[in-house]
């Protein structure tokens, strides 16, 4: 009895020592003088947002995709003394005006929330901020908060199924064209962020995407010549990227397509694509001296290309003669090598020029899966730099160990 007594004891001053908020409906934003807002520290962006455009009398429109953002401000920092500053802003292109608060002393960036999408029209008031001459006042700066990635439609001609329930993969061709149509939408596209990138769906080859070097319209459509690599490498695949200026990104996707040699074609590039030279096969370069000797003789028309049976010395110099059609359209071209069946390249020799002869050296290395590859190299205006293959050998061995063999007699 002595227990329970304790017990209703201590609920009983537990519950006396419940606390009530007296003044539930407190406003400190509203209610506090202006000094209320210093803190004893601030916190600052990296760096500040870039200004993409102006409009009107220079005002500056500034994109972002984060809820909260650092407004800086128009002073540089509020000084200590006089008057704080006031962040008003407006959703409705100034017909309603809301105050998000004042900028605390020292402080040089205010941390604005935007509860919503939009746009939002920035407006400072206070000392040396001026007066709006005429309703519904003209904003300081434009801030639009985006969210949303650009939305994306990409399909393909002769479509990869067979059946409208999309049950039965088609089969394409070694060669044959396909049509590729796309349309892009969004409010604050990037224009010069849309590009097509390809790669093929066997591992390791579906780890490295190739793009088109140039920006694509935003709704159009191109025909593409699948290329003997998509039936080698398990299919091959196309995607295209969109930006806007917020920093979204959208993506879109074909299904694998699905491409054979076809019957008694070997898979070889055709002659109507001479911005594109691939290696023959093995297939190919074995012929006997009856079948067709075009194959051989566009491989001897290359000199210092290495063959498919060649074996190289590791350390050795080399000397390649030969460049392919098409190497002409790049400023920059670069010499290539990898070890590894082209999952990593590192690049043996630059400067490449039609009609000169380019040295180079063997890495040193041992290995029976080498590939060497010549790249274009564009750069455009958005800074990022793309790498079009324009030709690539099939696998050739490098042996970079001590030969031990006796010397002659």
């Amino acid at each position: 009895m002595r227990a329970i007594g304790w017990i209703i004891a201590v609920l009983v001053l537990l519950a006396g020592c419940t606390q009530v908020d007296e003044n539930p409906k407190f406003n400190p934003q509203a209610e506090l003088p202006s000094w209320a807002y210093d803190a004893p520290f601030y916190y600052q962006p990296p760096q500040d947002l870039p200004a993409l455009e102006t409009v009107g009398e220079g005002v500056g429109v500034y994109y972002t995709r984060d809820e909260s953002f650092f407004v800086r401000h128009p002073g540089g920092c509020q000084l200590n003394g006089v008057p704080r500053v006031g962040v008003y802003y407006s959703l409705d292109m100034g017909q309603t005006w809301t105050k998000a608060g004042y900028f605390g002393v020292e402080q040089t960036h205010f941390n604005f929330l935007a509860k919503e999408e939009g746009r939002y029209w920035v407006r400072f008031v206070g000392p040396g901020q001026g007066v709006a001459d005429c309703p519904p006042g003209a904003p300081h700066r434009v801030y639009v908060v985006d969210r949303k990635s650009p939305a994306i439609v990409l399909s393909v001609l002769p479509s990869p199924w067979e059946d409208e329930r999309r049950g039965v993969p088609r089969l394409y061709e070694v060669g044959q064209n396909v049509r590729l149509s796309w349309g892009v939408s969004d409010t604050h596209l990037d224009p010069s962020s849309i590009r097509m990138g390809i790669c093929f769906a066997a591992f390791p080859h579906n780890v490295v995407w190739s793009s088109l070097p140039e920006a694509l319209a935003e709704a159009d459509s191109i025909t593409v010549e699948l290329p003997p690599e998509a039936a080698r490498h398990g299919g091959i695949r196309f995607r295209l990227e969109a930006r806007d200026k917020c920093g979204n990104i959208g993506l879109a996707m074909t299904e694998v397509l699905q491409v054979g040699a076809g019957e008694g074609k070997p898979s070889t590039a055709p002659s109507s694509q001479p911005s594109v030279t691939l290696e023959l096969p093995p297939a190919a370069a074995t012929q006997p001296a009856s079948g067709p000797a075009e194959p051989l003789k566009a491989a001897e028309e290359r000199p210092g290309w290495p063959k498919v049976t060649e074996r190289l010395q590791g350390g050795s110099p080399q000397e390649l003669r030969w460049l392919p059609e098409g190497a002409g359209n790049y400023t920059k071209l670069e010499l290539q090598f990898s070890s590894n069946d082209g999952l990593m390249w590192q690049t043996v020799a630059t400067g490449l020029k039609p009609g000169q002869a380019v040295a180079w050296t063997v890495p040193h290395v041992t290995s029976k899966s080498c590939r060497l590859r010549i790249v274009g190299v564009a750069q455009p205006t958005d800074g990022d730099k793309v790498e079009v293959t324009l030709a690539m050998t099939q696998q050739f061995v490098v042996n970079s160990g001590v030969t031990t063999a006796p010397a002659a007699r």
